[in-house]
């Protein structure tokens, strides 16, 4: 970036000028650059601006003071002060005094969106556009019918119901720029995989359910008659088949009954 000052021509020696480049701050005059008696001199020169800020030494014989500026953020912007001042002893004589409006912009890149899915039906949308300057306003469209769909920031979170085609704008000083259309696809609500479901659960529940019932039933019938549990083994010193009273293991339960309800060892 150059901001101009020029003292042409020269109306008093290179040596005995003294030149500022000064920028207001919170109330506190800080010096940009500075040139003492005809030479740069940094020693002045305001920590913030020290590596990015310069005058162009063979230029200052011409009465040429442009200063310079690199690597320029937001905090730059303000209005400059070119002093330049002549000395000749015992005083100091104000010769130019010319100020430079710095307004610091920068074009964004030409957005993308992606998106960002949440629980329910909420998504985050976001616009992706680097390398501008200063913070931009951002639109959010339906691209179908133009709808604003919402305003004002790089990110949004929107309900959506059904599936949009959708634009991010950026506000840029030369002119604004426009993403590519972005297709945001909701799945339908499929009704017949639901109802599928529904028929499944209820057909399990309508098989397994009477089966529950007939086992509580046996299971009860028997605890009233306390039938006799038998475990059949085959120990190595009994002979097959051998029945032997249940001691201290799982059973194995064995049951008989009659059709007329009469439970039989």
């Amino acid at each position: 970036m150059e901001m101009p000052c020029r003292y042409q021509p020269l109306q008093a020696p290179l040596h005995q000028l003294y030149v500022y480049w000064q920028i207001k701050v919170s109330e506190e005059d800080l010096t940009v650059a500075a040139v003492v008696e005809g030479q740069v001199d940094e020693k002045f020169q305001h920590w913030a601006y020290k590596g990015r800020a310069w005058l162009d030494p063979m230029k200052l014989k011409e009465g040429d003071f442009t200063l310079y500026l690199s690597n320029l953020t937001e905090k730059d912007q303000g209005t400059y002060l070119c002093i330049v001042m002549f000395k000749k002893l015992p005083m100091m004589t104000l010769m130019q005094n010319s100020t430079v409006k710095l307004k610091v912009q920068a074009e964004f890149s030409i957005p993308t969106v992606s998106i960002n899915m949440m629980p329910g039906l909420e998504v985050t949308l976001i616009c992706n556009s680097y390398g501008g300057l200063p913070k931009p306003r951002v639109w959010w469209l339906n691209s179908v019918d133009g709808s604003l769909l919402g305003s004002g920031h790089l990110n949004i979170t929107v309900n959506v119901t059904q599936s949009l085609n959708i634009t991010c704008i950026v506000e840029n000083p030369q002119g604004n720029v426009t993403s590519l259309p972005y297709f945001l696809e909701i799945p339908p609500h499929n009704e017949h995989y639901a109802e599928r479901q529904s028929h499944v659960s209820e057909t399990v529940i309508g098989t397994i359910l009477p089966l529950i019932v007939l086992a509580l039933l046996a299971v009860g019938l028997c605890l009233a008659r306390k039938p006799q549990c038998v475990w059949q083994v085959e120990p190595k010193d009994n002979k097959e088949g051998t029945e032997l009273p249940l001691q201290g293991r799982n059973p194995e339960v064995r049951w008989d009954m009659n059709l007329d309800g009469q439970v039989k060892q």
